[in-house]
This record gives C-alpha cells, sequence and structure tokens, in this order.
C-alpha cells in the first residue's frame, strides 16, 4: 500500500494560512515550513486523518466541514499527498497558547514546532517549506477555495447584521 499523508490549510476569518515552522532543533525537517499533517494511518480514510489534523495537531477548531482541495504526488515525493481546506475560528493568541501538560501535570519536553498564520500573499516569500507542503501552498493560495475562505467571501457568524 502507498504511504499517505493528509495535509490541511486552515484559513482564520483575517485570510491568514496556518503553518508550522520545524526549529533548527527539530528532529523532523529542521527550518523548514510546512502545513499541518500526518500519516494517514491504516484502516483511516484521509478525510478522518484531515480532522485529527485539525484537531491533534494544528490544535484548532474547524469551522464546519474540511474539503478536499487536492490529492496526488508531488513531483519528487513518493508519499501520496491529500490536502484538505476549511476555515477555522482560532486566532494567533490562540496557537501561541496551545501547551499540553502531562496528566502528573508536567510540561512536555519543546515540540520544536511553531505555528503561525501568515497571510497568503506572503506565505511563499522565501520561506522554505516542505516539499509536499510548499506544492499544495503554491496552488492553494490562487484556487476558488482559498478565494471563498478568504475575507470577504464570509463574515463570521459572530458579527450579526454585516452579512
Amino acid at each position: 500500500m502507498t504511504a499517505r499523508i493528509a495535509l490541511v490549510a486552515l484559513v482564520d476569518f483575517h485570510g491568514r494560512i496556518l503553518v508550522h515552522l520545524h526549529d533548527d532543533q527539530a528532529s523532523d525537517r529542521p527550518n523548514r515550513w510546512s502545513l499541518p499533517h500526518a500519516r494517514v494511518e491504516a484502516g483511516e480514510s484521509p478525510a478522518s486523518a484531515g480532522v485529527r489534523v485539525a484537531g491533534q495537531v494544528a490544535h484548532v477548531p474547524v469551522d464546519g466541514e474540511l474539503e478536499l482541495f487536492w490529492s496526488g504526488f508531488a513531483p519528487g515525493y513518493p508519499v501520496l499527498t491529500v490536502a484538505f481546506c476549511g476555515r477555522t475560528l482560532a486566532t494567533p493568541e490562540d496557537v501561541a497558547q496551545v501547551v499540553e501538560i502531562s496528566p502528573a501535570g508536567e510540561l512536555p519536553e519543546p515540540t520544536r514546532v511553531h505555528k503561525v498564520f501568515l497571510p497568503g500573499d506572503e506565505i511563499l516569500s522565501g520561506r522554505a517549506f516542505t516539499l509536499a507542503s510548499g506544492y499544495v501552498l503554491a496552488r492553494f493560495v490562487d484556487s476558488p477555495q482559498y478565494q471563498r475562505l478568504a475575507p470577504g467571501a464570509a463574515l463570521p457568524p459572530y458579527l450579526p447584521g454585516l452579512a
């Protein structure tokens, strides 16, 4: 069976996309940016993996359903990539506050992954992305799906009278 990964492009209400930076001490892909992602496990559907990535990797709520954006092989990358997109209600402050504390009350080892929201028109400017994430993002920021999720497409439900 071909290895598969699920990538998730999560867009906030300002049109920024959540990305991760693996710092120079990270054991996996140091000094690289990526979309939140994970391997699709045996017996798991790519859609279920996308939901898992949003909750367990990105640690942000999804506003509505994730939708399939792209599926295929990025050039030179032997893993089947299944990319989803959706809107999140999370803010930069929300992703900065995610700290997992063990049941014993211990702080975790540093993850060496920093989460930030970046504007779509600036996201690819001079950043070194992992192969699959860079390939997907280059297509996503010019897509109708991103335009629909970006500002002006829909206002947050908590701003009455502005629809």
